[in-house]
């Protein structure tokens, strides 16, 4: 299943659109509400975050891949074989989006309201479950990095948001590795705050942004 890579598209739509919001804000300030910047700042940084969370991580999934876990990879085929996984990913996650980022490269994404409680680093039950599908297909597809990634809201300080994104991301990486995936092809890491895809000030936009997303690549 060859799928189309829409990251730049969505990248100029971002960019585009916190321009026009910069430029909304601007003209129709008068004064009379005095958080208008902070709504201002608020919606053009969800629109910048937005494009910045559309994909990060491509350094250590690189260095990842760097290791002997992953092998020489694939070859030539190995769009072939990440479409093959993608399909099974399809098929045996199901609260989970599966998005191909480019030819060597699948981002699975979880609220994090599925995989945890509010403000816990706990797996709740249906997670485990949702892991060990996850699981069986990367033992399946085992030539491939897998870079757990931890995002939270901005609600709390920088620091605490940090802290816990940093151990969702751990207690992903654990359960993984119990059912048996390698842990030298993965890595777990918390970008806290950093990398919103939606308005904090909302609270649709909040749980949108607290995600676990799991970045698989391979190697030619």
């Amino acid at each position: 299943m060859n799928t189309a890579y829409p990251n730049i598209s969505k990248l100029l739509i971002a960019t585009v659109l916190a321009g026009a919001l910069l430029a909304s804000c601007a003209t129709t300030q008068d004064g009379s509400d005095p958080y208008a910047k902070t709504k201002r700042n608020a919606a053009i940084g969800a629109a910048i975050g937005a494009a910045a969370g559309l994909f990060v991580g491509d350094g250590e999934l690189d260095e990842v891949l760097g290791t002997a876990a992953v092998g020489a990879g694939v070859g030539a085929g190995i769009g072939l074989y990440m479409d093959k996984q993608q399909q099974a990913l399809e098929q045996e996650l199901e609260s989970a989006e599966i998005e191909r980022i480019d030819e060597e490269t699948i981002r699975v994404r979880f609220e994090s309201d599925i995989l945890f409680p509010v403000d816990s680093s706990t797996l709740s039950t249906d997670a485990r479950y949702e892991l060990d599908d996850f699981a069986q297909v990367m033992n399946e597809y085992d030539k491939t990095a897998i870079l757990i990634q931890g995002h939270t809201d901005s609600t709390g300080s920088e620091e605490h948001n940090l802290k816990l994104s940093e151990r969702r991301a751990e207690a992903v990486f654990n359960h993984l590795a119990l059912r048996e995936v390698d842990p030298s092809r993965m890595a777990p890491i918390g970008y806290g705050e950093g990398y919103p895809v939606a308005d904090n000030a909302t609270p649709e936009g909040r749980s949108l942004n607290r995600r676990v997303s799991i970045l698989v690549r391979g190697k030619s």
